[in-house]
């Protein structure tokens, strides 16, 4: 696999984990919320089950995007959206501003996994698929575990807030390497819409 491809590849896996930690990390520190916010456990766990929510629906909505806009760009931008709710979610002074945000973080982190999986299958030879798929989604592994127990330990150590810090830059640095990655080499993601017409296009002129 040429170079970039192992970059790309690796800022994939980084996003990848930065999603899935994003999915569990309120897991453990639901304790700390309901105390910050001062409302039952019951209350503050609706964090959960919106970001559930909100990535399950969203995924219905990336496969075109990626089509149209090209896999990479969506999954960088995207990325970037995930630190703007991660740091929102760190900033919130209510328990309705940390819902609206980690709804947000759903919405946007829905884009990282199922994009990156049809990237690699777009790009990467079939001989080399599967385990650059199990390379790539060990970050995601890595991301559920990991996710759920550094929320519960930065919660009782530096405060909550900072588990939220923490995946804010995360997010950032994958997001930004990777537009910057791809502003480099546009030829890394191309539209598969303008693929499309261009193909169409050639096969007229044939005809004609």
């Amino acid at each position: 696999m040429p170079l970039p491809s192992r970059r790309v590849i690796l800022l994939l896996a980084l996003a990848g984990f930065a999603s899935m930690a994003s999915m569990r990390v309120t897991d453990a520190m639901l304790p700390a919320l309901s105390q910050a916010f001062s409302r039952p456990v019951a209350d503050v766990a609706q964090n959960i089950t919106l970001f559930a929510i909100a990535y399950g629906l969203m995924q219905l909505a990336y496969g075109p995007l990626g089509d149209r806009h090209g896999t990479l760009r969506v999954i960088g931008l995207a990325t970037l959206a995930c630190a703007v709710g991660a740091l929102g979610s760190a900033l919130s002074e209510s328990l309705s501003m940390l819902l609206l945000f980690r709804t947000l973080n759903g919405a946007t982190a829905a884009a990282i996994i199922p994009l990156s999986m049809a990237w690699v299958g777009d790009n990467v030879p079939y001989e080399q698929r599967q385990v650059t798929l199990a390379h790539m989604l060990s970050g995601a592994v890595m991301g559920l575990i990991s996710g759920q127990v550094a929320g519960g330990f930065l919660a009782d150590t530096l405060g909550w807030q900072a588990a939220f810090a923490l995946l804010t830059l995360l997010f950032l640095t994958a997001g930004g390497l990777l537009l910057g990655a791809l502003h480099r080499q546009p030829g890394l993601s191309p539209p598969k819409a303008e693929q499309g017409r261009i193909a169409f296009s050639r096969a007229s002129a044939k005809c004609c």
